[in-house]
């Protein structure tokens, strides 16, 4: 199993997948899985994929919610789900990386997305208080992933 962190801690809430990973390094929470920050280097997302495990990527996402709400869905559904890619940000977004993994066969078959909407993303200004308050939100909803998967 991997979750996978997609974002920039300096930009406010996009460094919200990181912010999870410190959680639960600190709680010591997934103990079996490898947790990855991979940045803002979106395309990395291709070699990091698991084919055969659950693949859990979290990423700040403008979907058009209040700020901090957080909505789990499928690669087939990012396109749908997130209203302005503000993944420029990384220089390749979610949905591209999705489509290059599925056209080189790397795609795999158990792979969720824990979108976070954003209230700001902004330059050094850190966590917003409705996303920092979503953290544990979003740390029940990967384990409703992993419950899923056993």
């Amino acid at each position: 199993m991997k979750i996978i962190a997609v974002g920039n801690s300096f930009y406010g809430d996009d460094g919200v997948g990181a912010a999870v990973l410190d959680h639960a390094r600190a709680a010591d929470l997934w103990s079996d899985a490898e947790l990855r920050d991979l940045g803002t280097d979106a395309l990395a997302l291709v070699d990091h994929l698991d084919p055969t495990g659950l693949n859990v990527v979290i990423d700040a996402a403008v979907m058009g919610l209040a700020p901090g709400s957080v909505a789990v869905f499928g690669p087939d559904e990012v396109r749908l789900r997130i209203r302005s890619d503000h993944l420029s940000l990384h220089g390749f977004g979610l949905a591209e990386a999705f489509d290059l993994a599925r056209r080189l066969g790397r795609l795999p078959d158990r792979l969720r997305i824990v979108g976070v909407q954003p209230a700001r993303v902004e330059i050094n200004t850190g966590l917003s208080d409705e996303v920092a308050a979503a953290v544990p939100g979003i740390v029940a909803a990967i384990n409703a992933e992993v419950s899923r998967e056993h």
